[in-house]
């Protein structure tokens, strides 16, 4: 019976560790010396058609609140050296 228990945990431990070791990562490798600026980043954001409401690096991670051409308001994560999206949050 443990046995089984034990084997039922251990892919629950192992994905719980993917998670948070993602989590605790930033969204760049990328040394802070390379870091584009919050306004290099507005700009790329808004050429690329978004309004940027709000921009700001924390964590190894840009996070920008924009509206989209379609008027919807999302939250974006950057990585800070590219400017590349690296996640949605709606």
């Amino acid at each position: 019976m443990r046995t089984l228990f034990l084997a039922a945990l251990l892919p629950a431990l192992a994905v719980g560790s993917a998670a948070y070791a993602k989590d605790d990562e930033g969204c760049t490798r990328a040394p802070k010396e390379q870091w584009l600026s919050t306004e290099k980043l507005k700009t790329k954001l808004t050429e690329q058609g978004f309004t940027v409401s709000k921009i700001e690096i924390e964590d190894g991670c840009a996070e920008a609140d924009v509206k989209g051409k379609d008027g919807k308001e999302t939250e974006l994560h950057l990585d800070p050296a590219t400017g590349n999206v690296v996640e949605i949050d709606d």
